[in-house]
């Protein structure tokens, strides 16, 4: 499963903004989705913000905006140290999966030109260096968690380990499709990044098809378990694939995916249980591998059935994981399906039943709107702009009250600089010009 800071409350002043859309429909498009109004007072918001869309340079203006706001929680909470960000202010922490979007948010903002070339090279072989030297879990791969001042492993008690307590093979995923970009993009990282590729026990990270993961239990024994549920699953197996590991068994939505339908769209339910389907996997294909047809397909019904909620009920829906200041779990998925219920949440501890808080994702505002823009998505835009403080973005605003969750986060800037790349760009971040070699041994 993903692993995740271990949660901490944090309390961050907000400015609230507003972000001002007017103009004609723009030319330039990464998707094109419509809007078809209905009846009611949810529909005549959309049918107005069908008639007062964005010109592309404003909306190019609006995306640079954004990226700028979501670069300075990377200048603030960088550790020059080893190049690792922090995950959230006050944790001084980051598992893989926050280190693929540290990657992510330097790249995207030395090519949105947030950071001139000799810092971005310097803070690149900064993090790959680390990368090189970090201790791995049982001889492996990458714990699940390391302090970002000191590189040194933390144990699941969130105290400094010399063992650590396991590797999540998800996580794994994400930074592997990330130093796949570097790799093939920025040529002169790729024997770098290669060589922490080279680092990882592939044999046991991926077997019979599937991501395995490995854990230590409450005894200390060594446990060993098939990872991924629909939509993370075939994100992070992707980034194997990207090195000549596919694990076959996981990369497609049809092997483990039951058809259900959700506000008259059709969506995955995840035939093993423990439905997580939520927006982060699909619009981090989108933005960073591009989407195959299929994927497109369930992105599109995916972003309807929020739209659609949005209609019946009038409560802007658009689902994310986020860290939060939230407590007891302080990380939240908010899904369309989870574990058999409609547009619910669900955390990393299995025996807890929880029902708030539900809130607007900020990242997933900006990525969708990059990936799938409509009159829905600018809706959308608008409502998250409290979520903007000086320091950078927090994860979203609560649906019910529109007020900022006040916890910015390194995944949400990692996230917005990227869409806002994708966006100028209108293409994804990754370009194979030629396949990847696999090992047909996994």
């Amino acid at each position: 499963m993903r692993a995740h800071p271990l949660g901490v409350a944090i309390a961050c002043a907000v400015l609230t903004t507003t972000l001002v859309m007017t103009g004609e429909q723009p030319a330039h498009r990464l998707r094109a989705a419509s809007a078809e109004p209905t009846d009611g007072g949810a529909a005549g918001e959309l049918r107005r913000l069908a008639n007062q869309s964005l010109t592309f340079p404003a909306e190019r203006a609006m995306y640079a905006d954004a990226a700028s706001t979501a670069w300075q929680y990377i200048a603030r909470y960088s550790q020059a140290s080893t190049g690792l960000i922090d995950a959230v202010p006050g944790y001084a922490y980051t598992t893989m999966w926050d280190v693929g979007s540290t990657l992510s948010a330097l790249y995207a903002g030395h090519e949105l030109r947030l950071i001139d070339t000799a810092e971005y090279d310097r803070r690149i072989r900064r993090v790959l260096r680390t990368l090189g030297e970090l201790e791995l879990f049982d001889e492996g791969a990458f714990n699940k968690v390391y302090a970002t001042r000191t590189g040194s492993m933390i144990g699941s008690d969130g105290r400094p380990s010399a063992r650590g307590y396991g590797w999540s093979a998800t996580d794994i995923g994400r930074l592997l499709v990330w130093l796949r970009i570097l790799a093939v993009n920025q040529p002169q990282y790729r024997d770098a990044a290669a060589a922490i590729v080279g680092r990882l026990a592939m044999d046991r990270l991926v077997d019979d098809g599937y991501l395995q993961g490995e854990a230590l239990d409450a005894s200390g024994g060594l446990q060993r378990y098939q990872e991924g549920q629909i939509g993370y699953e075939q994100y992070a197996a992707r980034g194997f694939a990207a090195w000549g590991f596919p694990p076959r068994r996981a990369l497609p939505f049809s092997e483990n995916g039951l058809v259900v339908t959700i506000l008259g769209q059709s969506l995955l339910a995840d035939f093993r249980g423990r439905d997580r389907l939520t927006s982060d996997p699909l619009i981090l294909m989108g933005l960073e591998l591009g989407w195959d047809r299929e994927t497109e397909r369930l992105a599109e019904q995916f972003l309807a059935a929020q739209q659609a909620r949005y209609r019946q009920t009038g409560r802007v829906t658009l689902v994310g994981e986020d860290a939060m200041s939230d407590p007891p779990h302080f990380f939240y998925y908010y899904s369309t399906l989870t574990n058999g219920r409609e547009f619910a949440l669900d955390v990393q501890d299995p025996r807890a039943a929880v029902d708030e808080p539900t809130w607007v994702s900020a990242k997933a505002a900006w990525a969708w709107h990059a990936l799938l823009p409509s009159a829905y998505t600018e809706l959308v835009l608008r409502r998250v702009a409290p979520a903007r403080t000086p320091l950078g973005w927090a994860s979203g605003v609560y649906e019910a009250s529109g007020k900022s969750t006040g916890t910015l986060n390194l995944n949400t800037a990692g996230v917005i600089l990227a869409a806002a790349l994708v966006h100028a760009r209108g293409e994804p971040l990754l370009q194979l010009t030629e396949p990847v070699e696999q090992n047909h041994a996994h």
